[in-house]
């Protein structure tokens, strides 16, 4: 399983990649890489990803844009966010898990390993 963190905070997609990989590495063989938002577009045409966990932030601005960019890859979406307004799920993209920072580590393991095994694709946001 390959997994793209997108975060505008690198520390906390620090935090994230080390309690991915540390969970994940022996069990799933996870590989998780980091990236900063003026790149995941570039990254994402490049490489494949099974998981990409993006700060709402990022996104909230064009939401459609980066569903588009995700569902290109095949890849599912994790939202991660601050707020606590977006604890039981982001009103432009609804359908889309979220996990609220800073990670709880089991919530975060759980949540990025469901949506890997879901066969659910990537939903349009609402607009």
């Amino acid at each position: 399983m390959r997994v793209l963190i997108v975060d505008p905070e690198y520390l906390v997609a620090l935090d994230g990649e080390q309690v991915l990989s540390d969970a994940l590495a022996d069990t799933l063989g996870c590989t998780v890489e980091i990236a900063m938002p003026r790149d995941y577009p570039d990254i994402l045409e490049n490489r494949h990803f099974d998981v990409v966990l993006i700060d709402v932030r990022i996104i909230q601005d064009d939401v459609a844009d980066a569903a588009r960019r995700i569902a290109a890859t095949g890849a599912k979406v994790v939202l991660s966010s601050l707020s606590h307004v977006n604890a039981n799920g982001f009103a432009k993209w609804p359908d889309v898990p979220v996990v609220l920072k800073p990670f709880d580590d089991k919530t975060l393991i759980e949540t990025v390993k469901n949506a890997a095994t879901s066969d659910r694709s990537v939903s349009s946001p609402r607009t």
